[in-house]
């Protein structure tokens, strides 16, 4: 374990230790038959499915009514009264539903406990800011997002490119591969995923000091330098060696592409770690994970991206207390164990964080440990400014982006247009 590995580990743990967590007894669930509906847009790599025999085991008097959806039908059906009980939602869609009044407040709803333990002693301080609107705990975080880079390890071994750590090596390696022909003589093949989004974007404008929003959330900041140098760096390792990968695409995992070897690298989350495992099993041993290659400049934080995934009941919901005793169940450690075993993420709960196996050498990985490589982006990673226009704003700079890479525009006019934009929808 390297001595930033053991230095995150060290950390998390001190943030447990401080506080003695209870053991968890059984809900007794709803006193009364009841069915709730629970969305889930995990897919096949989902920890909530495989836990629903056991949840109506330890609660009798409830069905669960398990539905799989698609992450960008959800937010728009959520409120509505056909909506679900439980959902799951992305923590960068919080402010927005609350702001709209369609998501409960589970503070309220469960007189400030979760699992008999007091919610602020069941997570840390970072989960506890992404679960929380106006004073409101609105969606219990069962997984945190922070980006790392995947690689192919077979092939840059076999071309004897090193596992790159800043940019420019990156751009080096995407270059040698994208150059380098397979058994049938096509060249520029094994290629690095491009997402054209704010997401990626937002990776390497923290990587490099900057900002999306200015500290009151008034005006935009990420037309910058910072940002100028991210997208044109972004755009740059595209022309290199990348693989244009938009939402056209359907699959973001891009997993078919993996498959037959047309991206060779690509930057995301600790839940690809469950897709490719799930999609390409065949590829053990054949992939490794690092640290996305630092842009920023001396003496800035390797900040990064923060994300994940919450549940929330609807305002709508007419089965509260059955919802909420689901929700408790997923945060057990039991569920929260699920959640690396099968969405390949990373656990949110103290408990699950200080408990679960991190270290342990992953085969699939080379016998890597990349839970810490997750770990350690997540010590400095950063979230999404807390608006309520975030789905606005996103959209905008996700449509600067994608003008940047695909040659429509220099980053510096499609940052500069994205900023007016933006500016026009906060303060409107």
């Amino acid at each position: 374990m390297s001595g930033r590995g053991r230095s995150v580990c060290c950390a998390l743990a001190v943030v447990v230790a401080a506080t003695t967590l209870a053991a968890c007894g059984m809900n007794p669930g709803a006193s009364e038959p009841t069915t709730i509906t629970v969305w889930d847009y995990y897919g096949s790599a989902t920890p909530i499915k495989p836990a629903i025999a056991a949840f109506e085991k330890a609660n009798p008097n409830i069905t669960v009514r398990h539905v799989e959806r698609e992450y960008d039908t959800i937010k728009a059906e959520f409120g509505s009264g056909n909506g679900p009980d439980v959902s799951t939602l992305d923590l960068t869609w919080l402010p927005e539903l609350a702001y709209a009044g369609d998501l409960t407040d589970l503070g309220d709803l469960s007189g400030g406990e979760i699992n008999g333990q007091d919610i602020e002693h069941v997570y840390a301080s970072t989960a506890l800011d992404a679960m929380s609107y106006r004073s409101q705990y609105v969606a219990a975080p069962l997984d945190f997002d922070t980006y790392s880079l995947f690689y192919r390890s077979d092939l840059l071994a076999a071309q004897k490119i090193a596992v790159p750590q800043t940019w420019p090596e990156f751009r080096e390696a995407a270059r040698k591969l994208a150059e380098e022909a397979d058994s049938s003589g096509r060249t520029g093949k094994a290629r690095v995923q491009i997402g054209p989004d704010t997401f990626h974007f937002a990776e390497l404008l923290f990587q490099d000091g900057g900002t999306i929003l200015d500290q009151g959330g008034e005006r935009a900041t990420f037309a910058g330098q910072n940002g100028v140098r991210a997208l044109t760096a972004y755009r740059d390792l595209l022309r290199d060696g990348g693989l244009y990968w938009g939402p056209e695409k359907g699959d973001s995992s891009g997993i078919d592409a993996i498959r037959d070897g047309r991206i060779a690298m690509f930057i995301n989350g600790p839940f690809m770690m469950g897709v490719l495992k799930d999609g390409v099993p065949e590829m053990a041993g054949k992939w490794g994970v690092t640290r996305v290659p630092a842009l920023g400049t001396a003496g800035v934080e390797r900040a990064g991206y923060l994300g994940g995934t919450g549940l929330g009941i609807p305002a709508a919901s007419k089965n509260k207390k059955a919802a909420f005793d689901f929700v408790q169940f997923m945060l057990k450690i039991e569920q929260q164990r699920g959640v690396t075993k099968h969405a390949g993420a990373a656990p949110t709960t103290n408990e699950a964080i200080l408990e679960l196996e991190l270290t342990d050498p992953d085969p699939f990985f080379g016998n890597q440990q990349p839970n810490l490589v997750f770990l350690d982006a997540l010590a400095a990673a950063r979230p999404m400014p807390r608006i309520r226009q975030w789905g606005e704003v996103d959209a905008v700079i996700n449509t600067a982006v994608e003008a940047a890479l695909q040659g429509k525009k220099t980053p510096e006019k499609a940052l500069e247009d994205a900023a007016r934009d933006v500016d026009k929808l906060l303060a409107s």
